[in-house]
């Protein structure tokens, strides 16, 4: 953000002089990361309470997702920042996905998703992903270490989120083999971006359904035997989706590219 007749500069706040110090930079934004991925059936009512309107249920009604992620992440603008900052731009994530559709378009609606630090917790909000923030364990593979080992195989692999004292989600997987890119489901994200105006809480600054404009690639797929859980909370309702069957679980390495986000609904402002 420029202007002659606004002096200090940044994408977002934080807005200084030289615009150093925002604490997110413009996309595009890159992600390379380490994914287990847990694919699990929900009840469908529980599932159509988390989608809002006008996604509705997709062909498979109540097919989640379940990802626990370590990412490196850096923005185009600022690619050493894995260098300058890497307790920034290396972080965990969890996230909850349920399939949707948008005009006969599927894709996944994320209701859930946690990290660890505030740099992705705010780029998250920016994108429509409702992030929260919480501690997240993963297992970590290694062929030098000959008891944990690399991927085969007989590996097993762990995730774990839990936030304010309460465990929330634990999913694990043992591989069973390698996996092509075609059994993987196609994620497509639809997103909710919502900024409540502080100056009139009953009419949102921004309430509207985006699409985001993203680019992803796959590589090194494992398929394995898989657990999922959710956990109940005094504060976040996941267990309501708790997996009434898991079907199927991978680990694969991730890249990815978000560019930005294209609005597909526009919610009428409720006064």
């Amino acid at each position: 953000m420029e202007s002659d007749k606004f002096n200090l500069k940044g994408f977002s706040l934080p807005f200084t002089p030289h615009g150093r110090s925002s604490l997110v930079e413009p996309p595009p934004w890159y992600y390379g990361g380490e994914v287990i991925q847990i694919v699990f059936r929900t009840r469908p009512e529980q599932a159509q309470r988390f989608i809002p309107r006008p996604l509705e249920l997709g062909p498979d009604p109540g097919l989640g997702i379940v990802w626990f992620v370590e990412w490196v992440s850096v923005s185009e603008s600022n690619p050493d920042l894995a260098f300058i900052n890497p307790e920034r731009s290396v972080y965990p994530e969890c996230i909850v996905m349920l399939q949707c559709r948008f005009k006969e378009e599927i894709g996944y609606f994320v209701p859930y998703i946690w990290v660890n630090n505030d740099f992705t917790l705010l780029r998250g909000f920016i994108q429509g992903f409702p992030k929260k923030l919480a501690r997240i364990h993963m297992t970590k593979l290694s062929a030098m270490n000959p008891l944990v080992g690399g991927r085969r195989v007989g590996a097993k692999v762990k995730g774990i989120c839990e936030a304010n004292a309460e465990r929330l989600v634990e999913g694990s997987l043992i591989f069973t083999g390698q996996a092509d890119q075609s059994e993987l489901p196609k994620l497509k994200f639809y997103l909710l971006r919502h900024y409540p105006d502080l100056a009139n809480p009953s009419q949102p600054l921004v309430h509207e359904l985006v699409n985001s404009v993203s680019e992803l690639t796959i590589a090194d797929i494992w398929r394995g035997d898989a657990e999922l859980k959710f956990f109940e909370s005094a504060i976040d309702e996941v267990a309501a989706l708790a997996p009434v069957q898991v079907l199927e679980g991978f680990y694969q390495s991730v890249g990815l590219i978000t560019r930005g986000a294209t609005v597909i609904h526009r919610y009428p402002h409720q006064g």
